[in-house]
């Protein structure tokens, strides 16, 4: 029996020392003390626009793990409630899934979003809160998914690719209108256009030669839906009245299979 108790012990404390240890790798500070929590055994209140975070009502201070002895689900550092430094978010196989930083509450810097692989899957840039620069999505191989160009923390521009880095869709602004493309074989096949200013809604559709097959408008007037055709100058061809005529709308409908 006293071999049995000795041998559960020293498993139990080699358990708690590579615990100790995983901390202090994934930390890589020189002050390597932490104060170690139970999953939600804490608690967050928001206030002005920042979230404060609590343990017993008493604000948070110093670099905390969350987890147990086998199991790490978080990692951050609190300064007077507001988190302030690295703020880890681990899978549960170990590997690191989101690793950003914070300064007073606020995110700022790098945000990584990882794969359960411990690859990269995401890449965004924050200051104050906002998201800036670009976003810049990977597949698991390490190939490029997709970036985005950020103004004010929204997309004005992106582009997303297949595995093999092909071109499979765009979205950018222009003249006072989003356009968002879908490629096929490096050619334009379809483009959803929207305004940002009034109602206007409208679809693309194009031939393998690059000429346009079919301009589609959707219209909302009262009660009433209309489905519109238009030329390449956007004059009417003709109009639909949805209700009314649904057979006849629906003989666009062969036009929207695949998107």
């Amino acid at each position: 029996m006293a071999k049995y108790c000795l041998k559960n012990n020293l498993l139990c404390l080699i358990t708690v020392f590579l615990f100790v240890l995983s901390c202090k790798k994934v930390k890589e500070k020189n002050d390597t003390s932490f104060t170690f929590i139970e999953r939600g055994s804490y608690k967050i209140n928001s206030a002005n626009e920042q979230n404060f975070y609590f343990i017993d009502r008493s604000l948070m201070d110093g670099y905390y793990v969350v987890g147990n002895e086998l199991t790490k689900w978080e990692e951050f550092d609190v300064e007077e409630g507001l988190l302030n430094g690295d703020y880890i978010i681990f899978h549960p196989n170990g590997e690191i899934y989101t690793h950003s930083n914070y300064i007073k509450g606020k995110l700022n810097g790098e945000e990584k979003v990882n794969y359960l692989s411990g690859k990269l899957m995401k890449l965004k840039t924050y200051k104050n809160d906002v998201l800036v620069g670009k976003v810049v999505e990977y597949y698991e191989s390490g190939q490029v998914k997709s970036e985005s160009k950020i103004k004010d923390g929204k997309s004005i521009e992106s582009v997303s690719y297949d595995i093999i880095g092909n071109v499979e869709s765009q979205m950018f602004i222009k003249d006072g209108y989003t356009f968002h493309q879908k490629i096929l074989k490096g050619k334009v096949f379809s483009e959803q256009i929207s305004s940002n200013y009034d109602n206007f809604e409208a679809m693309k559709f194009y031939n393998e030669d690059g000429s346009l097959k079919v301009f589609l408008r959707m219209l909302e007037d009262g009660d009433k839906s209309y489905l519109i055709e238009l030329d390449e100058n956007r004059n009417e061809i003709k109009r639909i009245d949805v209700k009314a005529n649904p057979e006849q709308a629906m003989e666009y409908a062969k036009y929207f299979i695949g998107l």
